[in-house]
Parts: C-alpha cells; sequence; structure tokens
C-alpha cells in the first residue's frame, strides 16, 4: 500500500538522519529499585523516547536478536534494558545499534539511588538540553570508559543544534568516574545571579536523579563496523568549490567575479511619468516643425504673387 511504503522509504538510511529514539524495556524480572530507576530515566531523556510496559525474557549479553527485532520493529537504534537476578541485581545494559546490529553495550549494577520525588526542587521541563560535565581522568586513561563517555553523549544527545543561549542553558548532567570502575550521576539546576560582570554568577541545586552505578561488562564495536558506523555519505559532505563556502547553517555563499561594466550603453527602465512628459516634448517639436513649415510655404506664394504681379 501507499502508507506501507512511506514507512518503509522512513525506515530506510537518510542523508541527515532524524533524531535517535531510545527504547527502555524491563527483563523478566526486575527490583522495585530498577523499576523506578527506569521510570525516572524515561521522565529525563522522555523526548525521542519509548517506555515499554511488558517485560522481556531477553539477556542481552547472550542473545542479542530477539532485542534487535524489536528495535528494529519500534524503529529505535539504542535501548536501556533494566532487569535483576541472584547473579547480577539490580542490572542495567545500556546499548545501541547500526544498521541492524549489536554496536555496544554496557552493563551496570546499581548501588545507589535517589529517586526524583525525593527532591523539593522543582524538575526540568520537557525539550531541556542539558550540560554534560564528565569529571576523572579516567575517560581518557581506559578505552572501555571513553565509550562509556561517548554512549552517555549520545544517550543525553536528544536533539540537534548548531548553537545554545545563555539564557536556555537550564540543568547540568554530572559524570564522575572513580576506581573501582564506579559511575556516580547527579543532576543540577542552574541558577544564574547577578555578578556586576557581563559574566553571571552560577549557583547548582541538586535536583535528581542521583544515581551511583559499578560498571560490570562491556561488548565494544570491532573497529571495522566503528569505522562504517562513522562514515558520512558523499552527499552529506560538503566539497570545496573556487569562491564557493558554506556557512554553519550549510548556506551556500559565493562570490561572483565580474567585468567592469559600461552604464551608459546599458538599457534602462523609464519612469512612467517620464515617459510622458517626452512624448509631450516630442509632440510640441513636431508641431512647431509643422508650423514652421507652413509660414514658409506661405512666404514662398507671397512672394511668387509679387513676381507675377
Amino acid at each position: 500500500t501507499r502508507k506501507g511504503k512511506k514507512i518503509l522509504l522512513a525506515k530506510e538510511p537518510q542523508i541527515i538522519e532524524n533524531d535517535k529514539q531510545t527504547m527502555i524495556l524491563k527483563g523478566a524480572k526486575t527490583s522495585g529499585m530498577v523499576n523506578d530507576v527506569l521510570a525516572d530515566m524515561y521522565k529525563i531523556r522522555r523526548q525521542n523516547t519509548v517506555m515499554m510496559a511488558k517485560s522481556n525474557p531477553f539477556l542481552p549479553f547472550e542473545d542479542t536478536q530477539p532485542l534487535l527485532d524489536l528495535l528494529a520493529k519500534k524503529d529505535t537504534s539504542m535501548f536501556l534494558f533494566g532487569s535483576h537476578n541472584k547473579k547480577r541485581p539490580h542490572n542495567l545494559v545500556f546499548g545501541r545499534t547500526y544498521d541492524g546490529q549489536m554496536l555496544d553495550m554496557l552493563e551496570f549494577g546499581v548501588t545507589g539511588f535517589k529517586k526524583l520525588c525525593q527532591f523539593k526542587q522543582p524538575k526540568i521541563p520537557l525539550g531541556a538540553k542539558p550540560c554534560l560535565i564528565f569529571n576523572g581522568d579516567m575517560f581518557e586513561r581506559y578505552p572501555e570508559w571513553g565509550v562509556v563517555q561517548n554512549y552517555l553523549c549520545d544517550f543525553f544527545n536528544t536533539t540537534k543544534t548548531s548553537s545554545i543561549n545563555l539564557q536556555g542553558l537550564e540543568y547540568v548532567l554530572s559524570f564522575t568516574a572513580c576506581e573501582p570502575n564506579i559511575l556516580m550521576m547527579r543532576s543540577y539546576e542552574v541558577n544564574m545571579k547577578k555578578s556586576g560582570t557581563s559574566t553571571p554568577y552560577v549557583e547548582l541545586d541538586e535536583i535528581g536523579i542521583s544515581l551511583d552505578l559499578v560498571l560490570r561488562r562491556t561488548q565494544v564495536a570491532t573497529p571495522e563496523m566503528k569505522k562504517l558506523a562513522l562514515k558520512q555519505p558523499k552527499a552529506a559532505k560538503i566539497g570545496k568549490t573556487k569562491n564557493v563556502t558554506h556557512d554553519l547553517a550549510g548556506s551556500k555563499l559565493a562570490t561572483v567575479h565580474m567585468t567592469k561594466q559600461n552604464l551608459e550603453e546599458m538599457p534602462q527602465s523609464r519612469m512612467k511619468g517620464s515617459r510622458k512628459s517626452e512624448d509631450g516634448e516630442l509632440k510640441k517639436k513636431k508641431k512647431r516643425k509643422v508650423k514652421e513649415d507652413g509660414d514658409a510655404e506661405k512666404e514662398e506664394e507671397d512672394e511668387e504673387a509679387m513676381e507675377t504681379s
């Protein structure tokens, strides 16, 4: 059908991709803490996010195909999976896919958690873009923590923007990595106050969620798949052309070189009023010429009459 073709075309790879969709889902068994974490993560990440209510008996690290089929059905490329068992209590799995294949997976265990309702400060409105802060040198020293940093930037980057207004910076997400394999996530509201200078005085008030995680397992993409995932199509690349540049918005700016123009020979459009005045002058000139010709003929006739007489 026409509607089905339209849906299939929307799912095909695009030159400029849409904002990434995220799915939050539960495993076969979950704890109360995991359910609260998933609910609060959906609240702060509810833009471009799908929350699945039913439980799913998936094991992401053992068999990824059922999870990949569900992600393809909902047209989502990122997921957050929560589960709980005796071997891995309060378990969270973050992951993302590329071209229908699993790209990265990060497994964390929840060791500490404070819900949004435990904080009295006002909550962040929908669509607000957070400022991400990463503390600790583990993100640079260890490759797996570099993947964690890259994934978190991808997960909380809801919409793409070229610039942001200082007044639009409403809240901050802080991620602190420390030994051994501990990640602490904190959320703060930004309050800007007068400082007497052009730069305002900034105060941070914690608004939740507060989450303490421990890194358990990772599954990182192969160099070949990572290269394919980072590859840009030729149509999306802005090529270099002589005398042609592009601004940040992608608009084309061109420089045109022209020879010197002779303005005297250039045809010019005349105003309607000027045309009337010129036509009137021409008519007056014709009348004068006709009158002069008539006077000249009359003088000649008079001279001829005098000669005959």
